[in-house]
């Protein structure tokens, strides 16, 4: 556990696999102290899947270092809604069960039922977490904190369920009360203010060419911060040849110079700053900003333990946070169609910013290469702001519909911010399955049942019935 103070009320936002202890890890925001906790799994959950061959039969895993166990299961199955006899197989390592594309994950060499889930929604489904919800971590529990929600709901909630809901009108009214309140329950719960800081780096460019992350060749030529806590912070490396220039820059920024043989000095201090906040808010840093600066910390000789990011297949995470790409959350249909009514059509930061909140990238009208310091200063330290302020605009509207939709899906807010609906809609079907002990059924199965039925338009002019 680090950050925030052990023991208080904290929400959850995200958990990770720890490939190193291979344990799961939950990340939990602490309003009080503007932190997260995060809290190692202490049960000895341990990844698995389902098969419908019985142990006997899956005997050839029995001789593999990462498999643990084979036992037997009964499993409730939707499908045929029958109970069913399962195996469960019980690994080490996630890998053991999908992730590769040869025979050393189990779901390539034999038929599996939830084996596509990932490990740490996994654990979430089967602990009952619900991620947006309070807890108490501390020591090996995880308690959960009920926040009282406000009385006005309490009687909208009353005149709904008992006055309008009866029992001639709903089959099950006892089960409908109780579904609809535990929702209200969960929807209803505070949304703190929560303590993020946006960062935005400029790297050396050659005319023609975009600067490749993974080669992380150029030099970073500043990181510019906006936070939350009124962090108004830009560092700037100086360029031979570069002048300071005479741009103002806005009141209460800092700036920082570095000389031009201290690009690492100037990397290693914007990795303290970025580990000191429990969000990271980037604009397309998934694929520039994070592993450039990973890469181009590790080219520079930085060991990876001063490295506060960590590079995924597709993404990227902090340590001890979460980190939030605002491109990929703002380019996702249902958030600029629903959330945001299609005000803006393209979704590079300049065009989304002038759309959300009437301003936009600061053009000199030259290169990026021949702008004086103060100049770069004020263009990335612009970039910054910008990308935070997508998220405080209208009372933080954004952050605060990133975590219902997470307390809604059941998944993290990292992970949500990176789905799309379909992804949110078969996480929360998921997690229904987990809690009713039924088996997640395999995508074939669910095509066998439709053969021979026959789907009508039912709407003109369109050829599928909906959703």
């Amino acid at each position: 556990m680090s950050g925030g103070e052990p023991g208080t009320a904290s929400l959850l936002v995200s958990a990770v696999y720890n490939g190193k202890r291979k344990i799961a890890t939950l990340k939990l925001y602490d309003p009080e102290s503007g932190r997260m906790v995060l809290w190692d799994d202490k049960t000895g959950h341990k990844p698995y899947c389902y098969s419908k061959l019985n142990p006997k039969n899956l005997a050839f895993l029995e001789g593999r270092a990462d498999v643990l166990r084979i036992e037997p299961a009964r499993r409730l199955d939707l499908v045929t809604d029958s109970e069913v006899e399962v195996s469960k197989i019980v690994v080490e390592d996630p890998l053991a069960i999908g992730g590769t594309s040869n025979d050393k994950s189990i779901r390539n060499i034999t038929n599996t039922w939830e084996s596509d889930i990932r490990y740490h929604e996994n654990y979430l489904y089967d602990a009952n977490l619900e991620v947006g919800r309070y807890y108490r971590a501390s020591g090996d529990t995880m308690a959960l904190v009920e926040k009282e929600i406000p009385q006005d709901v309490k009687s909208a909630l009353k005149s709904l369920l008992w006055s309008q809901v009866s029992n001639d009108t709903v089959v099950d009214a006892d089960e409908f009360r109780r579904y609809v309140g535990e929702w209200a329950d969960l929807l209803n719960q505070p949304i703190p203010d929560i303590r993020r800081l946006a960062f935005d780096i400029e790297v050396e460019s050659e005319v023609g060419r975009i600067p490749n992350p993974r080669d992380a060749e150029r030099v970073v030529t500043a990181v510019g911060f906006a936070g939350s806590d009124g962090l108004n912070r830009v560092l700037v490396l100086r360029k031979d040849g570069s002048q300071e220039g005479a741009e103002k820059m806005p009141d209460g920024v800092e700036v920082s110079f570095y000389e031009s043989h201290r690009e690492k000095d100037m990397i290693l201090d914007a990795f303290r700053v970025i580990s000191e906040y429990p969000f990271v808010l980037t604009y397309n840093g998934d694929d520039f900003d994070m592993p450039y600066l990973y890469h181009r910390a590790v080219r520079l000789g930085v060991p990876e333990s001063e490295i506060p990011m960590r590079l995924l297949r597709d993404s990227a995470t902090m340590d001890g946070g979460v980190h939030l790409d605002l491109y990929k959350i703002l380019s996702n249909r249902a958030i600029q169609m629903y959330a945001f009514g299609y005000t803006y059509r393209e979704f590079s930061l300049n065009s989304v910013s002038k759309a959300l909140l009437g301003v936009g990238k600061i053009d000199y009208g030259v290169d990026l290469n021949e702008l004086s310091l103060y100049q770069t200063a004020n263009y990335c330290y612009n970039d910054a702001l910008l990308t935070y302020r997508l998220t405080s605009f209208k009372n933080s509207i954004l952050m605060n519909l990133l975590v219902v939709i997470s307390r809604i899906s059941r998944m993290p807010i990292d992970d949500i911010a990176r789905a799309g609906v379909s992804q949110w809609i078969r996480s929360l079907l998921y997690y229904e399955h987990r809690r009713r002990g039924a088996l997640i059924p395999r995508r074939a199965e669910l095509d066998d049942r439709t053969i021979g039925v026959r789907n009508e338009a039912v709407i003109k002019d369109k050829k599928y019935r909906g959703g």
